[in-house]
């Protein structure tokens, strides 16, 4: 059960409540630059010809080590995905990702209509945005497809195939995947395909409304007092210790403050996140927030504050903080927004008494200095998630 003193915090201002709903069953895992969205790519879709291609080609990769194999790259250990939903909470198609033995990331998606989506991360690469090449892909030698690849990131290249029936079965049953262009030959052994894309269409197929797609075999349990992964290192990152999970199991869907819950010694923290429409501002967005928040200090007077947005490689960033002053004291609400390039705004929130306003200022701002040093140097180009120098915020009763 929900402690009385934990749901008094989370509820008094309420803080998260202002926020729209978001879309059932979004990971949040997926929100956290510590472990870089792989699923952030366009959805299938057929609206509209492509425009015609350039004619500057994919920079190749670095020359590769002759003592290395020259076969494809072997899957590392399965296949994970599931559905994603649109902004209004909608089932919007599904998709399935794996990593491989080169680093790269292949991904599949596929919507109501049939439509499918090839994706391949490529860490390191700095792909110019909206750019786009002929690609051929080629199944096994026999079958081939020439089509046109975007970067929708720059360590990222998508290719668009429409409904192609033939090609979806050529890669359920096939050995190896080709992606060639005038520059560079990528190839992937097809490993359990079969399996994992009779998943994909099962999943589109019931519109969403089926358990979770995993063929790995090496899984990570998450305790439930346990934060997911990449949430736990982003604030492992910002120097926060002692982590303490708060269950919002009792509390009716509808109602929840957040997502998800946790508590750091005296302050309460959250995520929550939706998707936006498109050319939706950070600027709007985090301001709009706040105003619903301060409408939600009732019988006290709300004050609140908001840093200009930054404006960082593939994220916008904004920090600020809402206090409510009540007759029974001040509460203090430090907010940490950002909006990603896939359209995902996500809210971070620490919730503090007077007395320890500054230890959830202090969370704030280490998470916001994280999240500029992720977005300068992503994962995929630096091993740690640790910024060097990034000082801790106070852990359990310590103050900043």
């Amino acid at each position: 059960m929900l402690d009385k003193a934990v749901a008094a915090a989370l509820s008094s201002l309420l803080l998260l409540g202002a926020a729209a709903a978001h879309a059932d069953g979004a990971q949040v895992a997926e929100l956290v630059p510590v472990n870089p969205p792989t699923m952030y790519y366009p959805a299938p879709s057929s609206s509209g010809p492509a425009p015609a291609p350039r004619t500057v080609a994919p920079p190749a990769p670095a020359a590769a080590d002759p003592t290395e194999k020259t076969g494809p790259a072997e899957l590392e250990d399965g296949w994970e995905g599931g559905p994603s939903r649109d902004r209004d909470g909608k089932f919007a198609y599904c998709a399935i990702e794996g990593r491989f033995d080169t680093g790269h990331v292949l991904m599949i998606a596929r919507n109501v209509k049939g439509e499918v989506n090839l994706g391949m991360g490529i860490p390191g690469a700095e792909l110019p945005n909206g750019e786009q090449w002929k690609v051929k892909v080629v199944v096994d030698g026999k079958l081939t497809r020439e089509r046109r690849a975007l970067a929708p990131k720059p360590d990222m290249l998508v290719i668009p195939n429409g409904k192609d029936e033939e090609l979806y079965t050529a890669l359920m049953n096939g050995k190896e995947v080709v992606f060639a262009s005038d520059a560079d030959r990528m190839a992937f052994a097809l490993k359990g395909t079969k399996k994992v894309l009779t998943d994909l269409k099962t999943c589109v197929d019931k519109a969403g409304a089926v358990p979770p797609i995993d063929t790995r075999t090496k899984k990570v349990a998450t305790r439930p007092d346990e934060l997911p992964e990449g949430l736990g290192d982003l604030l492992k990152a910002a120097g926060v210790r002692d982590v303490k999970r708060v269950s919002l199991e009792n509390v009716p869907k509808g109602e929840r403050p957040a997502d998800m819950a946790w508590r750091i010694g005296p302050i309460v923290g959250g995520i929550r996140e939706r998707m936006v429409e498109e050319g939706s501002k950070l600027e709007d967005l985090s301001a709009g927030y706040v105003d619903a928040m301060k409408k939600r200090c009732e019988g006290g007077t709300p004050t609140a504050s908001l840093s200009a947005v930054e404006n960082l490689p593939g994220l916008m960033l904004r920090t600020g903080s809402v206090d409510c002053a009540l007759k029974e004291g001040k509460m203090h609400v430090s907010l940490t927004f950002f909006l990603s390039p896939g359209r995902l705004f996500t809210i971070l929130f620490h919730e503090a008494q007077e007395a320890d306003i500054g230890l959830a200022d202090k969370v704030r701002d280490n998470l916001a200095e994280v999240l500029r040093r992720l977005a300068v140097n992503p994962p995929s180009a630096q091993p740690s998630a640790q910024p060097s120098g990034a000082s801790p915020a106070a852990a359990q009763t310590g103050k900043p």
